[in-house]
This record gives C-alpha cells, structure tokens and sequence, in this order.
C-alpha cells in the first residue's frame, strides 16, 4: 500500500502546475498542502487553484494553519475567501473581516495591500468605518492645542483617529501606513469617506457588488437555494441539460464536490464512461453549484470545514441516489442522463423520496403510537432510538454496518436505491411494534408514581417499550400472568433465578403471538424483540442465580419499591 502512495505521489509530482491543480482535490488536506510546498513552482500551482477549490482547501487545512496558502492567493481567491467568510445575509461581520486580514498580513504583507488596492472601494470603506472613528484636523486652529482634543492616532497630521477595535490597532494603523505610503491620494479619499460617506448607501453597494459576485460562481442567496429542496416526481424530471463549451483552453471547473464522490457508487462509474471533457467539466460545474446551495439552504457557517465537507458528501450521495432511481441501476441510461438532465432535477428526485420517509415517521410520533407516549420517541429502544432519530433529522440519515470487520457501524446519508428499501422496512416494523404498546396498555402516571428512582431506569423519560415488555415477561415468569406491573425489589433475587432470557424469549413470543394479526411476528418485530434480548442477556451475562446483579445496575427492568 505504501508503495502504491509513494508512485501515485511522484506521478503528481510531475505535473505540471496546471495539471497537479486539478488533480490535488483528490488527495487527503493535509497532503494536498504537502504536495504544493514540496515544489520550486509552488506559487504557479495555487493560482492555478480554481477560486472555489482553493477556498476549499484553506478551510479543509485550517485557516491558521493554512498561512502558506494564503501567502500565495492571487486577489481573486482572496476576494472569493472573504465573500464566503465575511458576509452574513446582507451584511459584513467586520470583526471576522479584520481577523482574516490579520493573517493575510502575517502571510505575505504584499497580498495584504494588494487586496487593499483592488478590493471593492465601498467594502474598504464600510470595514474602516466599522474599525476606526476619523477626525480631521480643524481648520484656523492652533495644531498643539488641538491635538489634545483629537485622538491620538494619526499618519499625516490631518487625519486622526481612534481604534474601535484596540486590539487590533497596529494591524488597522500598518494597513493605513500602507495606502498612505503606496498611494497618498488613495489613502486620502478612503478617510474622507470613512468621515463623510453614508453608511446605507455604502452598504447596498457593497451587498450589491458581493451578490454579483456570489451569482457569477453559482452560489444563490438563501431563497433561491430553497429551491434544491422542491420535490419532484420521477416522472417530471426533463432531459433538457444544454451542451456546454469551455470557454478558453484554460479553463479549469471547480473539483472540490468531483473528489468526493465514492468510488463504485453509479455516479462514479457512470462519470467514467463519459468521454466529451465538456460534459464532465459540466458536471463539475453543477456539483460545485449543488454543494453551495445545499451550503446556503442549510444555513451552514462556511468557517467549519467539517460541515463544508459534509455538505458536499451530501449532494454527492443524493445525486448518487437520484441516479440510481432514475435508471434502474442500469449504466447505460445513467451514463445517459448524467450527460442530458441536470444534476439538480437527480438530487432533488432523491430528497423528495427521502423526504416521504421522514414524513412516514413523524406521522407515526405525531398521529402514531409514539404520540401517545409522554417522551415520544424516546420509547423506542437503544439503535432503534438512534436510527429513528437520524431519520427526523432535518437532513436525515441512516444507520450504516461497518463495512470492515470490527469497525463501528455509523450515520450516513442515503445515497442508494436499497437505503430507501431499508429505511422503509424500518419504518413498517416501527409501525408493527406499536401493536405491541397497545396490547401493553402503559399507565404513564401510574409507571411514574411507582417507579423506583434509584435504578437505572429511575424516570419516566428513561422508560423503553422493551423495558416494559421485560417486566411484563419477569411477572409473567414469578406470578403466572403476563401484566405490566413494576418488579417488587424485595422479590429480585428471586426473579433473578428464573427469569433467564432464553425463559423471557419464550414466555415474550408466546405473548406476540397471541396480540399481532394471524401470529405475525416477522415484519422486524421479532428482530426488535431480539434485539432486546440480547441486550439483557448481555447485562445480565458474568452473574449467577446465586449472586443476582445489584438492582441499581440493572438497565432494562422496571423496579418499584415497597
């Protein structure tokens, strides 16, 4: 393996700038950053960065940590960094701008007046109006005595001014030394507004140029991104994708969202079957575009790369999902469409039909069974709790196996036909069990009145349906009959001796069978019982009948005391 890492690092090493910038999306943050400082040309290969894939980059490495980066940003990667970073809605966070600057200036002094050049004049006048309080010198007065009323900062004895954030006031005051040094008039102009511009006007101008911007990379305002999320039937969906042209041989589309899709998944391997560049650099495109709006309509802060990334697998796994219920698993069709209908009209497909089986659930916990629970679905027990939870997330997910022996299982978004398949056999065993609840009959204030609170299930809240089909059974095994009544602690050593759990699985099925239509236990139900089981059985497991466990340590039986 590591030999394999080693050729595939001296292929990359070889390519030229160009080339190695298209190719480093690919590689782990980290290394990416390894591989452009290892280089005599290093500064060729990160302006050749796409803007998007550079920002990328910097947040995936860590802003801090990504200092040689932004020691080699052209101005346009850094005008992009900054729109994405210091823009909320319509309005500039100027304590996040001039942190940012700050690291800019520790980078490369020379990024930093450049930007200062070339930046809107509308944004520079808004921050330095938002960091400084200016006052010129007055006219017909004596300078002596009227530096004693001015503040006390100032560059060439007319203009003065006070630091609104002290912390930061060698950094404002070296970025004034810079203009003033490199381009006096400059610098004069930006004081005078900083006195005399009005802050309306400035800030409209500078929101409209920032959207103009965002526009032209394909990043939507909050309401146009709403739009990914507008359902679509299967039958709507509109092969009407228009060809596209590159528009110069130097054009490179972002790659950030292209590395992160799966190998193996359909739209891997339809993507490889794809032979007109312009339709692979189209795709690219309508990923990138994808993950910002996803990004937008999710309302996630840009500063944390772990959402980035997540949001990016995100679209991945749905346009990967969207695919596959499209052409049937079918290559051929799929290479199709990947090249003829838009990626949104897949991702959108794959959101309305995992959005159905949200829907299913939360009926279920609104209208259900569930509803009549006081927690809701806080009933369900241990992974059935965890998986019913991803699934009413606002972005849901499921419950992945670990796909290597040994590994923990973990949540993952839907990105295949068969993760619909499962969520909906999950949801129709939710659905059986609560037949089991009703055949219970729970008195809630009864349970919380009777229910011992030193155990470790000492409130209503930690309450489980199969803790009370547990109890139910441990009655079933001391007195004879199957009813909901808590254990007496006194009687626990007793219980403890005849309630093994292959005698609980027996007397339990026995009951299922009497209470479920025509003895129906598959459907999940007896899987949920099961699941219960060994759950006790592994609490249980290390005692004898002799030295029963503490009843405090118990986790999965119902105690009353007295």
């Amino acid at each position: 393996m590591a030999q394999v890492l080693d050729l595939e690092e001296k292929r990359l090493g070889k390519l030229s700038p160009r080339d190695l910038a298209g190719e480093l999306m690919k590689v782990p943050a980290k290394k990416r950053l390894e591989l452009i400082l290892q280089r005599s040309d290093a500064a060729s290969v990160v302006a050749a960065m796409e803007v998007r894939d550079y920002y990328f980059s910097v947040m995936e490495i860590g802003p801090d940590d990504a200092l040689p980066l932004l020691a080699m940003a052209n101005v346009e990667q850094l005008i992009h960094l900054f729109d994405l970073e210091w823009w909320e809605a319509d309005r500039v966070k100027v304590s996040r701008a001039i942190e940012w600057l700050e690291r800019i200036e520790k980078a490369n002094e020379r990024n930093l007046l450049e930007w200062l050049y070339k930046v809107d004049f509308e944004l520079l006048v808004i921050l330095f109006k938002k960091w400084i309080r200016v006052q010129l010198m007055p006219d017909d007065t004596d300078p002596v005595e009227a530096r004693e009323q001015l503040p006390r900062n100032t560059i060439d004895d007319v203009y003065f001014w006070e630091a609104l954030y002290p912390q930061y006031e060698d950094l404002i005051n070296r970025m004034l030394s810079l203009l003033f040094e490199a381009h006096p008039g400059f610098y004069r102009e930006l004081m005078n507004a900083a006195i005399w511009a009005l802050d309306p006007e400035m800030e409209e101008d500078a929101y409209r140029f920032h959207r103009g911007r965002m526009e032209d990379q394909a990043i939507p305002d909050f309401y146009d991104a709403l739009e990914v999320y507008r359902s679509i039937g299967l039958r709507e969906i509109k092969a009407d994708k228009q060809p596209f042209e590159s528009p110069s041989e130097e054009f490179r589309p972002p790659a950030f969202a292209l590395a992160l899709i799966p190998e193996g998944d359909l739209l891997d391997r339809a993507l490889q079957e794809v032979r007109r560049k312009s339709s692979l650099d189209l795709v690219q495109m309508e990923l990138a575009s994808l993950a910002n709006k996803v990004i937008v309509a999710d309302r996630l802060p840009p500063e944390e790369p772990e959402m980035l990334r997540r949001a990016v697998e995100k679209t991945v796994a749905c346009v990967n999902l969207g695919l596959e219920l499209l052409s049937d698993g079918d290559l051929a069709v799929a290479v199709g469409a990947v090249e003829n209908i838009h990626l949104e009209q897949l991702f959108r497909l794959a959101q309305t039909e995992i959005g159905n089986l949200r829907n299913r659930l939360l009926e279920l916990l609104r209208g259900g069974w569930l509803s009549r629970w006081p927690e809701g679905i806080r009933c369900l027990d241990r992974e059935w709790l965890e998986r019913a939870e991803l699934l009413i997330r606002r972005t849901p997910k499921l419950l992945r196996p670990a796909s290597t022996a040994g590994a923990r299982s973990g949540e993952d978004f839907f990105r295949r036909e068969s993760d619909l398949l499962e969520a909906g056999r999950f949801i129709e065993s939710v659905s059986r069990i609560g037949r089991l609840y009703a055949a219970l009959m729970p008195d809630p204030d009864l349970l919380d009145r009777k229910l011992w609170r030193g155990g470790q299930i000492g409130s209503l809240a930690e309450v489980t349906l199969g803790s009370m089909i547990l109890t139910s059974a441990s009655r079933a095994v001391l007195d004879g009959q199957w009813r909901l009544d808590l254990i007496p602690l006194e009687r626990w050593p007793v219980l403890f001796g005849l309630a093994r759990p292959e005698t609980l699985r027996k007397v339990i099925v026995q009951w299922a069978q009497t209470v479920l239509p025509d003895n129906d236990l598959q459907g999940g139900v007896l899987e949920y019982l099961d699941s219960v089981l060994v759950a006790f059985r592994e609490d249980m497991s290390g005692f004898t009948s002799s030295d029963p466990p503490d009843p405090r340590n118990v986790p999965l039986l119902l105690f009353t005391q007295g």
